[in-house]
């Protein structure tokens, strides 16, 4: 079995071919970050077509995110041992045709089916280009090349707000689906542009085992796992929680059209698209760690006081605030997590304790959220998420540094 290895003879910055792999990740986590937020966009439109309950909304939402869990462990593994270019490219394909196909679909259960193999696709995804950035940029500037691929999902954000404001009214809410299946051939550009996972052949002596699950949990290392898990889990529950349900807040609460929500939500991650690049900044002071309970803890007090504030006009406004600190915490996970796991597990381990964070937490939030909007109204659901980022602020207290000292 060949074994991959990330010791690339670095240039300046990073290996020669850095800037391709920038690029073409940078694409790929666009489809990944468009694909998982076009959902919330149409999810008004969505309910009204196929008459559903505010709950079984949310439970489309919640399917995506157990589908992200298990696809992180499967192509995690995949990227491991059979290649991290190899399993960007199966994730991108995969989660285009699952998502061509929406267009089909006519009913609640065949729609909950399909996000739910969308999810294996978007979950796959993560771990092997984060770990792909790693290997091919300098520590010195991993955080902003991270920040800067990651970023993505503030532009899939607003690019989800554009289709929304302009398609679901002319074409339909269904047409967001097609656009966003053209995934498929970005992963075929994928495959093109970026260069193969570098790998060395051992001794004939020697016998090089695969990676398998058990060493993400090895000593020294379950620590690390379980921590980034919570974190995940703590910033996707919230933000899921949050970005599911404001659309349909800002429609059925504050009586906005859907053209002026789509335009509330591009703001928001206009916001969202300055942070991914304002906390790398900080992060490069102040270290991984420090930054990410900064972001965590305006996370936590910027949400309620988004519900709270009843002027339209104020709301607008303070929206990009909300979003800066969301992706301030989204584009840190991608240099923090491929800097606490070894590299021959980089990819697995990132994957791992991202996407198991991003299912278990997204995947019950916006159904709580939905629970507590039967009873207590959105506002109060929505609300209730700034416990769940507080909590991650909690959990980065016990997790260590990484800024200078992982240099591979």
């Amino acid at each position: 079995m060949e074994e991959q290895t990330v010791s690339f003879q670095p240039g300046v910055g990073g290996s020669p071919q850095r800037w391709h792999v920038l690029s073409m990740t940078f694409l790929a986590y666009l489809y990944d970050s468009l694909d998982l937020q076009i959902l919330a966009i149409c999810m008004p439109a969505i309910i009204a077509g196929l008459g559903i309950s505010l709950t079984e909304g949310g439970l489309l939402a919640s399917s995506t995110m157990l589908g992200t869990a298990v696809g992180g462990i499967i192509f995690g593994w995949y990227a491991e041992n059979y290649g991290r270019k190899n399993a960007a490219v199966v994730s991108l394909f995969e989660l285009g045709f699952f998502t061509l196909l929406v267009f089909w679909a006519d009913s609640w259960g065949q729609l909950m089916i399909l996000r739910f193999l969308q999810g294996l696709g978007i979950g796959g995804l993560w771990g092997p280009i984060v770990a792909l950035i790693a290997e091919h940029w300098d520590v010195k500037y991993r955080a902003r090349a991270a920040g800067c691929m990651l970023s993505t999902f503030a532009i899939g954000g607003i690019l989800a707000g554009v289709l929304g404001r302009y398609l679901i009214n002319t074409l339909g809410w269904r047409w967001v689906f097609v656009l966003t299946g053209t995934a498929c051939l970005a992963a075929i550009l994928f495959w093109f542009l970026v260069p193969a996972d570098k790998v060395v052949k051992p001794e004939k002596s020697e016998k090089k085992d695969d990676v398998s699950l058990k060493e993400l949990f090895a000593p020294g290392v379950t620590k690390l796992t379980i921590g980034a898990t919570i974190a995940a889990a703590c910033q996707m529950g919230g933000f899921w929680g949050v970005s599911s349900w404001v659309p349909t807040y800002l429609v059925q609460v504050r009586g906005l059209s859907l053209e002026y929500m789509s335009l509330f939500s591009i703001v928001i991650f206009s916001g969202a698209f300055v942070g991914y690049f304002f906390y790398a900044y900080l992060a490069d002071r102040l270290g991984r760690r420090k930054a990410l309970i900064i972001a965590f803890l305006m996370d936590s007090i910027m949400v309620p006081l988004y519900i709270l504030i009843p002027n339209a006009t104020l709301l607008f406004w303070i929206g990009p605030l909300m979003g800066l600190s969301f992706g301030g915490v989204f584009g840190l996970f991608g240099a923090y997590f491929a800097e606490l796991f070894p590299s021959r597990i980089r990819a697995f381990g990132s994957g791992f304790a991202f996407n198991i964070g991003r299912g278990v937490g997204a995947m019950l939030t916006p159904y709580t959220v939905g629970v507590l909007a039967k009873s207590n109204g959105l506002g109060f659901g929505i609300s209730a998420c700034a416990v769940i980022f507080f909590l991650g602020v909690v959990t980065l207290f016990f997790m260590p540094e990484t800024l200078a000292k992982r240099a591979d």
